[in-house]
């Protein structure tokens, strides 16, 4: 099993040092390339709402700790930290680090950054700040209560460092980070206009600027075959066949860590409070069907809250999944009560027939779910899909059979928040009115599970839970995909969390 967070200090790239072309010499052409993005959105302050994604995506923000391609915690502004005592935390601040303006990094400014998102974002509760302070060359974290997810915040773009001491009323369009590059222009909805930062800590990247542009997922194959851009970040599956075994588009992919499923309604009431009725529903449904359908061949089967990439399932301890068997399925609908007396192929309880709604928006794809249709009615489950303009409405007021949920579980690297938000009692997004007293101990284990194992462990026992319990059923969970043209751009990483993207380790193809 390997560890998630690692306590080395990772070799920094030798800088590239800037020089003017001596006489008679011609100068090295600047580079430029054209990449579209995943998920636009308006915006690059961390400190408001969900900017700071974006903020991370172009390269420009970092933060403290960060998560690399396998999905470990490793150092980044921090160069070392420990935890004190179940409440203290103290980062040593790399030092030697600039802002894209040339101002020092310091503990002083990494303070007041932290104290901002604190005070702007509406997420900053999440961090359970009760003191920042500096001493010396580190800054000192305590929470209000042990609190095992705080390091894991310190992850999660709305934390990216910014430079306060200067005017930051402009942030939303040209924020002054540490990151491998700088936002020069911001057009609202159409782009962002990116150039290589000098100071940059780790190597000043190699490709001196670069074009955001805000392209449609389903155009982005086309725009890539016409040369307008030269990486296309999630474009859409359905397209992918034009450029398979092309030469020089090469796609770089991973199973990413958003989570597709199918929320049911466990208020009482309803007919999905039943256990036995939504695990003969989940029992119903091939997943393997479904994530063809989904992905078109880009998206992987999911029977359990986390996918694989996440890395919580050990060889010695790992979740059941929620898996397709139809014999199952009848067997528990048959516990439910449920049978088909008339013959008319739809079961019925106390003579009168089950009919669930799928509450879906009207702009949706319904292919997936008329496959579900299809899969409930072999079991003889009438199942009807209803769409709505908003269904807002019918999930806040609890009035629905089915939702459809697509989630990040590890929105700071470290799945607490996911799980907490989805099924605990108070969760924000509780759609489902799910309540375990079994799921309840498990998140009150998590807040003082500082020790590695006993947090996978935590994870696994409350994904073994859900896997019985079925508040939601999981379905899928899309591979994360660029394209790169190999023609201009090589070492292109794609990672499992999509808030990393743009990186300064991107080269000019040779």
């Amino acid at each position: 099993m390997k560890k998630r967070l690692k306590y080395c200090i990772p070799a920094m790239a030798a800088a590239m040092v800037m020089t003017a072309a001596a006489p008679g010499v011609m100068a090295a052409e600047d580079t430029h390339l054209n990449a579209a993005m995943f998920m636009w959105m308006d915006g690059l302050d961390p400190a408001e709402g969900w900017n700071g994604w974006t903020t991370m995506r172009c390269g420009i923000g970092e933060t403290l700790l960060t998560a690399n391609e396998n999905m470990e915690v490793v150092l980044c502004l921090a160069d070392s930290w420990e935890q004190v005592d179940d409440t203290t935390y103290k980062f040593h601040i790399r030092q030697g680090v600039k802002f894209s303006n040339g101002n020092d990094m310091t503990p002083e400014t990494v303070k007041a950054s932290i104290e901002r998102t604190a005070e702007q974002n509406s997420r900053g509760s999440n961090l359970k700040l009760a003191s920042i302070e500096v001493d010396g060359e580190n800054v000192i974290f305590k929470t209000t209560e042990p609190y095992s997810a705080f390091p894991y915040y310190l992850t999660e773009p709305m934390c990216i460092i910014v430079d306060t001491t200067v005017d930051t009323s402009n942030y939303d369009n040209q924020p002054v980070c540490t990151g491998a590059y700088a936002c020069e222009e911001y057009v609202p909805e159409e782009k962002y206009e990116l150039v290589a930062n000098q100071y940059y800590w780790d190597g000043v990247p190699e490709v001196d600027s670069i074009t955001v542009l805000n392209i449609d997922d389903d155009t982005k194959v086309s725009a890539i075959l016409s040369g307008d851009i030269d990486v296309a970040v999630a474009p859409s599956a359905t397209t992918l066949s034009q450029v398979e075994g092309m030469d020089n588009i090469e796609m770089v992919k991973v199973t990413g860590t958003r989570e597709n499923d199918l929320e049911m309604n466990c208020r009482e009431g309803r007919p999905t409070a039943d256990v036995n009725l939504r695990k003969a529903l989940s029992y119903a449904i091939d997943r393997d069907v479904i994530a063809q359908v989904a992905g078109n061949g880009y998206a992987q089967p999911l029977g359990k809250a986390f996918p694989d990439t996440v890395g919580y399932d050990t060889d010695d301890y790992k979740a059941d999944s929620q898996t397709y068997d139809v014999d199952q399925a009848k067997e528990y609908l048959a516990k439910a009560g449920y049978e088909d007396t008339d013959g008319n192929g739809y079961v019925e309880k106390d003579g009168e027939e089950l009919v669930l709604n799928i509450a879906l928006r009207s702009n949706s794809s319904t292919a997936v779910y008329q496959a579900m249709q299809d899969m409930w009615k072999v079991i003889g489950v009438h199942v009807e899909i209803e769409l709505m303009e908003n269904t807002s409405d019918a999930r806040d007021s609890g009035e629905f059979d089915f939702i459809s949920g697509g989630w990040q579980t590890v929105n700071n690297a470290d799945g607490q928040s996911y799980l907490r938000n989805r099924w605990s009692d108070n969760g924000s997004d509780n759609y489902t009115g799910y309540h375990s007293d079994a799921f309840q101990e498990v998140m009150d284990r998590l807040d003082a599970a500082f020790d590695y194992n006993e947090r996978v462990k935590c994870f696994v026992d409350a994904e073994q839970i859900l896997t019985e319990d079925c508040p939601s059923i999981f379905l899928y969970a899309n591979d994360n995909i660029t394209l790169v043209n190999t023609d201009k751009v090589k070492d292109v990483t794609v990672f499992p969390i999509d808030y990393y993207m743009i990186t300064g380790k991107w080269k000019v193809a040779e």
